[in-house]
């Protein structure tokens, strides 16, 4: 009697494994496009992060220059040059140098002697100053450790312990693309550079001590700068107190 082992050898047909292989398809290109989504969502989410951060660093900077507007400057003198509502431009002493003249500068002199003038920069501006008035120059040489060479001779006589302040002309203004982009553009002495790209709006305000809108720029004591950009819109205000 002949005994043995049946296998079942039934194999998978080919309308089953094609049938399987349609629901791993699905299966997959679901799990693809779920991906696909995600990384979009972390892409979107990425960009907005860095456009915030890049809006809180450029709005520092700026805020920080524009509380100098005008430092240096007598108070009746006007902190602005130019005053709009998407561009501001003014003086101000950003690196705080300053010094006083050690004797007294007779009118046409063209050397200062004065107290520190090492590191200043030829080319830059300086104003010179006595108890009640303040005038411009510019330097023809880089300073020396006690002398400040000007362009043209001084006017008026200038006593001894008169102030000599280093500025900076600053502008922020926006840069308009023909694609419609924007970029908050800052330039010092005319050196300009990309303060922040992508910019959807800016808006300058200036108020008066009283608290309303003001035209005149001497009598200008805040500025409120609102400032838009990013795909999502991002905005962020601040109000700036300038000098009394």
């Amino acid at each position: 009697m002949r005994t043995g082992l049946r296998i079942n050898a039934r194999g998978v047909s080919l309308i089953e494994l094609l049938f399987a292989m349609a629901i791993s398809s699905v299966a997959i290109s679901a799990a693809i496009q779920a991906f696909a989504a995600y990384g979009l969502r972390l892409s979107s989410q990425h960009a907005n992060m860095t456009a915030n951060q890049e809006l809180r660093l450029g709005l520092d900077v700026l805020c920080s220059e524009l509380r100098l507007a005008g430092s240096g400057l007598l108070s009746a003198e006007a902190a602005f040059t130019k005053k709009e509502v998407d561009e501001v431009e003014f003086f101000a002493n950003l690196s705080g140098s300053s010094t006083i003249m050690t004797e007294v500068a007779e009118a046409g002199r063209q050397d200062l002697p004065v107290e520190d003038g090492a590191d200043w920069p030829k080319g830059k501006q300086v104003l010179l100053c006595t108890a009640v008035h303040c005038a411009w120059n510019r330097l023809a040489a880089d300073g020396r450790k006690q002398t400040l060479m000007l362009m043209t001779p001084t006017l008026e006589q200038y006593p001894m312990k008169s102030a000599v302040f280093l500025l900076n002309r600053v502008r922020y203004y926006v840069k308009r693309h023909d694609d419609g982009t924007m970029r908050l553009m800052r330039e010092v002495d005319g050196v300009a550079s990309t303060m922040l790209s992508d910019v959807r709006g800016v808006q300058l305000q200036y108020f008066n001590g009283r608290g309303g809108m003001e035209t005149d720029a001497r009598d200008v004591v805040r500025v409120r700068v609102t400032i838009q950009v990013g795909r999502q819109g991002s905005t962020l205000s601040r109000d700036i107190a300038i000098r009394m």
